[in-house]
């Protein structure tokens, strides 16, 4: 119970020691493993008393009034009570924690309980005693929930540089750490640059969209360093929907993996604030959109139920910076919010750590929203205006400058991260072409703006508009239904290369060291393209030199730039890649951080294009192209 009135005076006095004359010579100890009830601050004092925590009764920092957190302890001789330890009510703990410019350290305590618990089922919480510590100020939160974070890409167990969330309430009620409920401890296995989620966020709040808080910390686990991550604010924190929302009483949903708003996939989305109706919400917001027929009033119909302001900025905010894993583009990584004040939806972004890599087409997305909105020309202009604030605001943030603060921010801890996954001279180079992409991202999101109104734009007048339906604007003889002509190309769009029974699904070039290198367009899972190659003669193209890598790499992406099969697997064996023509494995030319099976089942190798024909594993029932090679 806190003090309050004339206790709490007491406790002030208290706290100044001798200053109230409280009696000497008490025979009991107020230490805890006495059976008296006698506590630290009572007023009873002995020279033989032992102070320890325990002998605080459970009271904490905030108990105090004039603080709001830190660490309490008892004085010297059990008298008063020891507040040095104790972060003022004017310190925000969690804004510094979630700045990006301090360097927080977390200390995570698990017993053998826990651990075992976390093996067997990652998903639960456990009990966890966590420090936190802030320029200084120690923060104790024994009790707190934990669980591991991340599926598939970035999903790691304690055995390596797992993700972590932390719910402070989970088993000690209402507590709060400077308001905060969560906090997720993301790993940055998936962004080598280590710093997408403090610039992306960034943007997105400069740009009025409700987005996370976000910094960094160096975390232990059980004394061991575990190393450099981001910590990050969740969507979920009451303080999170309070800030952006003035309340927290909202329905709140998560949607990953494809999760739209169909009426099939409705029940997929996860609820985790709100009342539970059974997602009747989301069925009804369904329905409007369904009943959203025509284009040209759909701008207007949808501003009733959805703050289409605010997702056209959301949307373009995730596409400038290349989110091919949010909602816009893929149906993943995101959160929608019912603001209880007029009753309208609005989108949360998350999980934008595989960012500033790819320039995505400004009039591009599977989301449905997107896809209702890029058939509206009215939405179009709209999205086009979002598209041109977005430019307007990376440049006040001055965000190609920061990737150098933040490059000099880092750079001690991420060295010393022991379970980093990738080179240090990785980030070091992510880092680069983060910025390289910051300083010619606007450029190319401008060079596509003719395409507001796709009507308008045929540059090679074969009546095909090049804003998305002619894959070659500049070639009147490629466009949907051209013949294909045995050329090399995809003349139909297909997207298929000489996709026609009277063409080769090859193309023959020399290998470098002697034979005969055939690049194949029909795509085909991992199994299939090596039968496929053994029927011609070989098995899919083994690497051993520089020279042909370089070789196979750059004629490979010179077909097309996409993802190519070679013969590398570790099928038989985790983490032991062997060639599928039994030939040594003696020479490795993996893209930064990989090989990483990152969701478990990547036994494959292929030709990455986002690597530059660097190789990547990746799970073998994909279908792509693929390289064989016979002697």
């Amino acid at each position: 119970m806190k003090p309050t009135g004339n206790i709490a005076l007491l406790l002030i006095c208290w706290a100044l020691l001798n200053a109230c004359g409280f009696p000497e010579g008490h025979a009991d100890l107020n230490n805890s493993s006495n059976t008296n009830n006698a506590r630290c601050g009572d007023g009873v004092r002995t020279a033989a008393e032992i102070c320890d925590g325990d002998d605080l009764g459970g009271l904490i920092c905030a108990d105090l009034g004039a603080f709001s957190g830190g660490t309490l302890a008892c004085a010297a001789d059990c008298l008063g009570y020891d507040t040095s330890a104790c972060v003022s009510g004017l310190t925000d703990d969690a804004s510094a924690l979630l700045s990006g410019e301090v360097l927080a350290g977390i200390e995570i305590t698990l017993d053998d309980d826990a651990v075992n618990s976390i093996w067997q089922q990652s998903e639960l919480y456990v009990f966890s005693d966590v420090v936190i510590t802030i320029e200084g100020r120690r923060h104790e939160l024994p009790s707190t929930g934990l669980r591991l974070k991340g599926r598939w890409g970035s999903f790691r167990q304690l055995d390596q540089k797992a993700a972590f969330l932390l719910k402070f309430d989970k088993f000690v009620a209402d507590r709060r750490f400077f308001g905060l409920e969560k906090l997720a401890l993301n790993n940055m296995v998936q962004d080598p640059s280590m710093i997408h989620e403090q610039l992306g966020y960034r943007l997105f709040r400069g740009m009025n969209v409700p987005a996370p808080r976000a910094g960094y910390a160096t975390v232990r686990v059980n004394g061991e360093l575990y190393g450099l991550y981001a910590t990050i604010e969740s969507a979920d924190n009451p303080d999170f929907l309070d800030r952006w929302f003035g309340g927290h009483d909202g329905s709140l949903y998560e949607g990953e993996y494809g999760t739209d708003l169909l009426d099939d996939l409705v029940t997929s989305f996860d609820q985790d604030n709100g009342p539970d109706v059974g997602f009747s919400d989301l069925r009804e917001l369904t329905n409007q959109l369904d009943a959203m027929t025509n284009p040209e009033t759909f701008l207007t119909e949808v501003a009733e139920v959805i703050d289409i302001d605010e997702y056209l900025r959301f949307a373009a905010t995730e596409i400038f910076l290349g989110h091919w894993d949010g909602y816009a583009w893929t149906r993943n990584n995101y959160f929608l919010y019912r603001r209880p004040g007029d009753g309208r939806w609005l989108w949360i972004p998350w999980g934008i750590d595989q960012t500033f890599a790819d320039y995505l087409d400004n009039w591009g997305g599977d989301g449905r929203l997107q896809q209702m909105c890029l058939q509206s020309r009215p939405c179009r202009v709209a999205l086009g205006a979002a598209f041109e604030q977005v430019i307007e605001t990376a440049a006040a943030l001055g965000l190609a400058g920061q990737t150098d603060v933040l490059r000099d921010r880092i750079r001690d801890a991420a060295t010393a991260d022991p379970r980093r996954e990738y080179p240090i001279g990785a980030v070091a180079d992510g880092i680069t072409w983060t910025r390289i992409f910051l300083e010619s991202r606007p450029d190319d999101v401008l060079g596509r703006m003719s395409c507001i109104d796709p009507d308008t734009v045929d540059n090679d007048d074969d009546g095909a508009s090049g804003c998305g339906v002619d894959c070659d604007d500049g070639d009147d003889t490629v466009y949907p239904g051209a013949p294909e002509t045995c050329n090399g190309r995809d003349d139909d769009c297909d997207g298929l290369i000489d996709n026609h029974p009277d063409c080769p699904h090859c193309q023959e070039h020399a290998a470098p060291l002697g034979g005969t290198l055939l690049y194949c367009f029909w795509p085909l899972n991992y199994l299939d393209a090596e039968a496929d190659c053994v029927a011609q003669g070989g098995h899919l193209a083994s690497i051993h030199d520089a020279g042909t890598q370089d070789t196979i790499a750059a004629t490979a992406l010179g077909i097309v730039g996409q993802n190519w099969w070679i013969g590398a697997n570790d099928l038989d064996s985790e983490g032991t890649f062997t060639w599928t023509d039994g030939t040594p494995f003696d020479a490795t030319f993996w893209a930064d951080g990989e090989p990483n099976n990152a969701d478990g089942w990547e036994n494959c190798a292929h030709l990455a294009s986002w690597a530059g024909g660097r190789w990547n594993d990746i799970p073998c029932d994909y279908s792509m192209y693929y390289v064989c090679y016979a002697p």
